[in-house]
């Protein structure tokens, strides 16, 4: 009797759980998220020509390549399509990086100079994939502006100014954070980039607005602790690390970069 119950208890809940199935509308589901994906496409054109028109865009190349060589890699090794990313490096001093709308991402000269090597450079990207790939950065602008604002296409410049500046929520950030361990770890960069990164911007941390990537994020030394606590869970002891590219070929990158910086 007990299993002829349980079976009898089986039945009803797929019976349930089907019957709400059936009650979903999904052509309209789908059809918001459609309408979802269009807009991010819409907003990502829009906010990428403000960053255009606001700064220089760097088209050059050898240190596209370059940058291509140190990002790519990161897609790849966690089986995210790489065609579906833009990656571009703007001139401008500030040591920032932020994620646009529709899967782009902007890195600054400020950020190239400022970092020690190119293990760096790809926790940072990381991290911003993170947003992407997590929907962070829509999920915020729908927060903080509404669909009505972002359906009628005004207000680009304050857009602008919230992605490049952006807060998310510590929430977001922790989940961004240690998503990019994760994808360090799966391309074989070492995950402690991340905690160093803490550490190198709790060093050189100030009130100058030119650190704009670490001042609108929450404080170094909180991250380098939760960090740590994700990597040591990992137990990377045995790994084996690559660098993103040789020494060299970064040194000659940041020359070329701060070469492009002092020009006027």
């Amino acid at each position: 009797m007990k299993i002829f119950g349980k079976l009898l208890l089986l039945i009803c809940g797929i019976s349930i759980f089907y019957f709400l199935l059936i009650q979903v509308n999904w052509k309209a589901v789908f059809e918001i998220e459609k309408n979802h994906d269009r807009l991010e496409a819409k907003l990502g054109k829009l906010v990428l020509d403000h960053v255009k028109e606001t700064y220089e865009v760097i088209d050059d190349e050898q240190l596209n390549s370059t940058l291509d060589s140190i990002f790519i890699p990161i897609l790849k090794e966690n089986y995210i399509s790489a065609k579906n990313y833009d990656l571009y490096l703007i001139k401008s001093e500030e040591v920032n990086a932020f994620a646009l709308p529709d899967d782009k991402i902007i890195v600054t000269t400020g950020l190239i100079n400022f970092l020690d090597s190119s293990n760096y450079l790809s926790a940072i990207l990381a991290h911003e994939i993170a947003h992407c790939e997590k929907n962070h950065v829509m999920r915020a602008l729908i927060t903080n502006f509404g669909l009505d604002l972002l359906l009628s296409g005004s207000g680009t410049g304050e857009i602008t100014n919230f992605v490049t500046g952006q807060a998310y929520s510590r929430k977001l950030e922790k989940e961004a954070d240690e998503l990019a361990v994760d994808y360090l770890e799966q391309a074989k960069i070492n995950s402690h980039s991340m905690a160093q990164v803490m550490e190198l911007f709790d060093v050189y941390l100030t009130s100058d607005d030119v650190v704009s990537w670490i001042s609108s994020h929450p404080a170094p030394a909180d991250r380098k602790k939760y960090l740590l606590q994700k990597i040591n869970r990992l137990n990377t002891e045995d790994q084996l690390y690559k660098n993103p590219i040789h020494t060299k070929t970064w040194t000659g990158f940041q020359n070329k970069v701060a070469a492009l910086d002092n020009e006027h």
